[in-house]
């Protein structure tokens, strides 16, 4: 994949979420009265050791990278375009290609893509492979927050 069909993928995504937020800013009640996702589960069932497997893989064979500890991680982003990689409970997401030492193993970083996580992802592919730093706070569901920058 050369630099420029990454960089075209970028700014086309970064285009089509800047239509989408414009879209959601001009109709603020369109989906007030929303019915619920039909696959919505009240609670997660939790799956056993068997189901789970060794190691699970992402869509193209790569490990997942998983929780990255709070404070700060070094990751080398690879020039590679995002593979669609929904997550179980159904929302849209991205899985992009880390490594975590220039020699290291290639890793399926996934990303929410309604995520600011994922608009600041895009910036850096353009420009890939990039060492980037990513600053995690917060350590619940509802309170993690990803800033990104160049290393």
């Amino acid at each position: 994949m050369s630099q420029e069909e990454i960089a075209r993928f970028a700014d086309r995504e970064l285009e089509q979420i800047a239509a989408q937020r414009e879209q959601a800013i001009n109709a603020p009640f369109a989906d007030l009265h929303r019915e619920p996702h039909p696959h919505t589960r009240p609670f997660r069932a939790k799956r056993s050791d068997t189901q789970r497997g060794s190691v699970v893989t992402a869509k193209g064979g790569l490990p997942y990278l998983g929780a990255l500890p709070v404070g700060e991680s070094k990751l080398i982003l690879q020039a590679k375009i995002p593979t669609d990689n929904p997550g179980q409970d159904g929302k849209p997401r991205k899985a992009f290609v880390v490594k975590k030492s220039k020699d290291g193993e290639e890793f399926a970083w996934t990303v929410n893509i309604r995520s600011p996580l994922y608009r600041d992802l895009l910036g850096f592919l353009k420009t890939a492979p990039i060492t980037i730093r990513v600053i995690r706070t917060g350590e619940g569901q509802k309170d993690t927050r990803y800033t990104v920058k160049a290393a």
